[in-house]
């Protein structure tokens, strides 16, 4: 016999990356994962259910830098206040049932383990400062289990893991950003081979000309946008051998890489990989 559990994806609007409705065969709990910037889209989808727990995920191509974890009785709704007071996130997983499946014993015991669980485990940060202390049915514990075993399975499966950890510098110290001239294009050094990747969606300044009209910098802001003269987004991630080759397609001109790539606590490459000040 072979032991395997199916799960079904919904992709809401054709998009792999967008809205997901996700469910396991034999389970009731429904995983609906939502991107920040189409949460007015998923409130608008129907028939799902409004109690459960949920992640707030600062994610980035599965590397996970921040992570917030709590419960909700009002469904998708709960992300609105969210959305108005964190800034960290730019993804949801929520994991979403019925009043008689979670009730509020199981419901404030899930999420004392969520917690917990996001606090000590994996390299990311949490925005989580204590883990609750909720009183606990002792009939419920085998329920919540499971649940939070679940829960755990399906973050995993979506690329997820709240598990993996991340041998670089750690939460927002292992993403760099680039601010001159009100350019924030994102990205990441690799130590080993010392190379720095430009992330998709960063935007380049394309009306700032090369110091070099040749060599793989040109070549990669000819291949990717031809002759445009204006500011566009990156659509793809591209790795340079170098951070200053990466500022240097990203701001144009001639940029010190190691300077111009700071991360939000405002450190440069150079002081978190060289620790020089």
């Amino acid at each position: 016999m072979i032991d395997s559990i199916a799960m079904t994806i919904r992709f809401i609007g054709h998009e792999p990356d967008g809205i997901r409705i996700c469910r396991v065969e034999g389970e009731s709990l429904v995983t609906v994962i939502v991107p920040r910037e189409k949460l007015a889209e998923a409130k608008a989808l129907p028939d799902l259910p409004y109690r459960g727990i949920y992640y707030l995920l600062d994610e980035d191509h599965g590397v996970l830098s921040r992570v917030y974890a709590g419960q909700t009785t009002a469904g998708l709704g709960r992300l609105d206040a969210h959305k108005a007071k964190k800034e960290f996130w730019n993804r949801a997983v929520m994991f979403l049932d019925n009043d008689a499946n979670v009730d509020r014993d199981v419901l404030d015991a899930l999420e004392a383990d969520a917690i917990d669980y996001v606090r000590n485990h994996g390299s990311y940060e949490t925005e989580n400062s204590a883990t609750p202390n909720p009183r606990r049915d002792p009939y419920k514990e085998q329920r919540v289990a499971k649940l939070h075993k679940s829960i755990l399975f399906r973050m995993e499966a979506l690329g997820y893991d709240l598990d993996r950890t991340y041998d670089g510098p750690i939460g927002t110290d292992s993403l760099f950003h680039t601010k001159k001239n009100n350019v924030r294009a994102s990205g990441r050094y690799d130590k080993d081979s010392g190379s720095f990747t430009v992330l998709a969606g960063s935007p380049i300044a394309l009306d700032k000309p090369l110091i070099k009209k040749t060599g793989s910098v040109a070549k990669e802001r000819e291949r990717l946008f031809g002759d445009a003269a204006t500011r566009s987004e990156l659509p793809e991630d591209v790795t340079f051998s170098s951070p200053s080759s990466a500022a240097g397609f990203v701001l144009g001109g001639s940029q010190n890489g190691w300077v111009e790539w700071v991360n939000d606590s405002g450190q440069t490459l150079d002081e978190v990989y060289r620790g020089e000040k």
